[in-house]
């Protein structure tokens, strides 16, 4: 089973770098397990489940997923993890047998369970955003969690979702989808253009960029499994 889900974390904890691999599937998602102390950790929520660590969470930070093409026009001069690496001793194989569906739970039935979605989290509060609702939006969403206005974006083209907040210099600022090809939205204050990654390119706000609100894509399972109380996203219609 899997989650499609790309989250990123930073691995300090207590002041010291942690090392993770595979530990096995909670809930038919990824968990992990450090090297240093041996704690469990889930990976949609960075928090450490069993061990000495455990009550601790990691800090998510953004990790744009999406399309290698996209990525590779964006970054040209990127580096690619490749699998004929000198340093497979650091690895192990991982087996995490069979997969049994009656052994997992998966949330509840407001959409299918494989259904993706922008699950974002804010102070506490969580709410997932289903990638459907956004093809009558332009890729955006304007919205407010745990009393927080919100911005949450998914590009199809280069199948990006991500969430910020839409406070800059403590005003919120509401945007809209531009048309001027590729995946840009404008703000109704400034009329400034900003691009997927939450940046500025263009207009008064050009060069600055949007806080980062914890989120990722997520299979609808997964997200709601781990976060029962989560709200659901629907477009006006």
């Amino acid at each position: 089973m899997k989650c499609s889900s790309g989250v990123g974390y930073d691995p300090v904890v207590r002041g010291s770098a942690l090392t993770f691999e595979v530990f096995g599937l909670n809930q038919a998602v990824l968990s992990m397990q450090d090297r240093e102390t041996g704690s469990v950790w889930t990976q949609l929520d960075g928090k450490a489940t069993d061990g000495a660590l455990k009550g601790e969470r990691l800090k998510m930070i953004p990790m744009p997923q999406m399309t290698y093409g996209e990525w590779k026009n964006a970054h040209p001069d990127t580096l690619v993890l490749s699998p004929n690496t000198p340093f497979s001793d650091r690895y192990r194989a991982v087996n995490i047998g069979s997969f049994n569906p009656g052994e997992a739970i998966y949330g509840d039935d407001r959409l299918d369970a494989n259904a993706l979605v922008v699950g974002v989290e804010v102070d506490g509060e969580f709410k997932g955003y289903p990638l459907a609702e956004f093809a009558t939006t332009g890729g955006v969403a304007n919205d407010i969690l745990a009393g927080q206005p919100i911005l949450v974006i998914y590009d199809d083209a280069s199948q990006t979702g991500l969430a910020y907040s839409s406070l800059v210099d403590g005003s919120p600022l509401d945007f809209y989808a531009a048309d001027n090809g590729g995946f840009s939205i404008t703000d109704r204050q400034t009329g400034s253009t900003w691009d997927a990654q939450g940046k500025a390119t263009a207009g008064e706000f050009s060069g600055r960029a949007l806080e980062f609100v914890p989120s990722f894509i997520s299979e609808w399972y997964g997200w709601s499994a781990y976060h029962p109380d989560t709200e659901l996203y629907a477009a006006e219609r």
